[in-house]
């Protein structure tokens, strides 16, 4: 049986790629403004990025969805350009 190699950073975990909007500055500052999961566009209400010193920046934040306010964990993936999140489970 052949083994796969992974050869990009967001493989090799269950994740789920996704669109998203974000604003960038000429400082390299990021900051994801709206996200698109299963054809709905959701508004980023706030986020905070968790410390790292690698090439991946986590985003807590907290996305608007009808009257509700929810928490998502959003990744980038600076290398690729991939923003990911974990993968949804299957109904």
């Amino acid at each position: 049986m052949p083994s796969v190699t992974s050869h990009t950073s967001y493989d090799f975990k269950p994740h789920t790629i996704v669109p998203v909007i974000a604003s960038f500055d000429s400082e390299g500052h990021v900051k994801p403004l709206y996200v698109r999961i299963g054809g709905l566009s959701l508004k980023v209400h706030s986020s905070w990025l968790k410390p790292s010193f690698g090439s991946i920046l986590e985003f807590h934040c907290t996305v608007i969805d009808g009257d509700c306010l929810k928490p998502l964990i959003l990744s980038y993936h600076q290398m690729e350009s991939v923003w990911i999140i974990p993968r949804l489970a299957d109904p």
